[in-house]
């Protein structure tokens, strides 16, 4: 009872820091975007992350405020062109944070180990996608797994699937499948091939 409410305190407290903070995050659109130099924060915060012991709950208010810093910096990722220039650092450099993208480059996934196990949420996955010129972000539910390639393939109906392939805490190999509608990221069931390909792969 006493960590659920402590856990209660760390969530509200970090989410007063950054809603007070929001308007320094629009001001910052003013400013150029660099890839290199998103990709190179991103790096640097997820180091501390590492740096963290976990024992017995410790240090989880800093752990969930440099997971928020993480979340906004993806989440303030706002337009295509800064997609393109992220994606581009990314093919250029090695760094430390998970990000796939498809080879098309209509979408992009980070994931990290948040070290939030305490609340239950062991691996964050934000996903950055194109519609109608734009560029949304989400984040993805469902199993924890640490995304490590994404194909595409042309369904009947002649949209665009997109396969997400990863693996799980456990290290066990798990696909997903989305495809691109008016401004959403929706579910989609994965062709039986692709299905069997994990499988022969891992197994």
């Amino acid at each position: 009872m006493k960590l659920r409410t402590l856990v209660s305190l760390v969530v509200c407290f970090a989410s007063q820091i950054y809603l007070t903070s929001c308007n320094n995050s629009y001001k910052s659109n003013n400013t150029p975007f660099h890839g290199t130099a998103t990709l190179a924060e991103m790096d640097t915060l997820l180091t501390k992350l590492q740096d963290l012991d976990t024992v017995d709950c410790k240090n989880l208010d800093k752990i969930v405020i440099i997971n928020e810093k993480m979340r906004r910096i993806v989440e303030n990722i706002r337009f295509t062109e800064e997609f393109d220039k992220l994606v581009k650092a990314y093919q250029q450099n090695e760094y430390q944070i998970t990000f796939v993208f498809s080879e098309d480059k209509h979408i992009g996934v980070f994931s990290w180990n948040t070290k939030m196990d305490c609340l239950g949420h062991s691996i964050k996955n934000i996903a950055l996608f194109k519609s109608n010129d734009k560029l949304h972000a989400t984040s993805l539910y469902g199993e924890s797994m640490i995304y490590r390639g994404i194909a595409s393939r042309k369904k009947s109906n002649n949209k665009t699937i997109y396969i997400l392939s990863g693996e799980t805490i456990l290290r066990e190999p798990a696909i997903n499948g989305y495809t691109i509608a008016n401004e959403h990221l929706v579910e989609s069931s994965i062709p039986t091939i692709e299905e069997t390909y994990v499988d022969n792969t891992y197994n």
